[in-house]
């Protein structure tokens, strides 16, 4: 587990724990490694300042 999942698990353990049981602070810290490893792979990706949207925005709009 890396660092900045052990102290989100922390947190939530620390507000959330008496409420749970052993297996379901289980699946908690599964899934807050999850989240941080999608996080750690979106914050690597460069985008540019420029970049456009990979699909333009065309608003609907009902015919008069």
């Amino acid at each position: 587990m890396t660092d900045e999942a052990e102290i989100l698990f922390a947190l939530i353990r620390a507000r959330y724990g008496a409420r749970l049981d052993e297996a379901q602070r289980e699946d908690v810290k599964k899934v807050v490694e999850a989240i941080v490893r999608d996080v750690t792979t979106l914050r690597a990706f460069v985008l540019p300042d420029d970049a456009e949207p990979g699909q333009p925005f065309v608003p609907y709009r009902a015919e008069s």
